[in-house]
């Protein structure tokens, strides 16, 4: 198992944050693998300086993307990379791949359930469906650390 660190300048919300990112290290192997979370991994590698200049990396055998959003440097000189998962970099080819109809809200918890105007979408051939969650809701945090990207394909419309 093995990780390539970057130094990304790009804005969290783009698909494509790799294509100009400066590569710190390539496949340079991990050294603890015993457990190792998906979507909040620490990754232990040998110490290495540079390593601390990277903030975002790919796992080869997790095949995702994740922010390095801190690091710890142990007694066994071994720094510990704290990630946590970019979904948005990991899924980019499925995200571009998928067709769906968007909505605009343009208050919080109040969808309009409005066909957004700047699609080319016939109206009458599009069900659209909107998930109201109160406001008093914990059930998505607005927090910037976290993303949040919900499309629903297939199955059958309601009567």
């Amino acid at each position: 198992m093995t990780v390539t660190l970057y130094k990304s300048a790009k804005d969290n919300r783009a698909l494509d944050k790799i294509s100009d990112a400066a590569v710190v290290a390539a496949a340079v192997p991990i050294q603890n693998t015993d457990k190792i979370n998906k979507l909040r991994p620490v990754f232990e590698l040998a110490m290495n300086a540079a390593y601390m200049q990277a903030n975002y990396l790919y796992c080869d055998a997790l095949d995702r993307y994740y922010y390095i959003t801190d690091f710890d440097i142990n007694t066994a000189q071994r720094i510990e990379l704290n990630c946590i998962i970019d979904v948005r970099q990991s899924f980019s080819a499925a995200i571009r791949a998928t067709e769906c109809t968007i909505i605009r809200a343009e208050a919080i918890a109040q969808p309009t359930k409005i066909i957004d105007s700047k699609l080319p979408v016939n109206p009458t051939s599009k069900i659209v469906t909107s998930i109201v969650l109160p406001e008093t809701s914990k059930s998505f945090d607005t927090n910037a650390e976290y993303s949040y990207l919900l499309t629903v394909v297939g199955g059958e419309p309601s009567a």
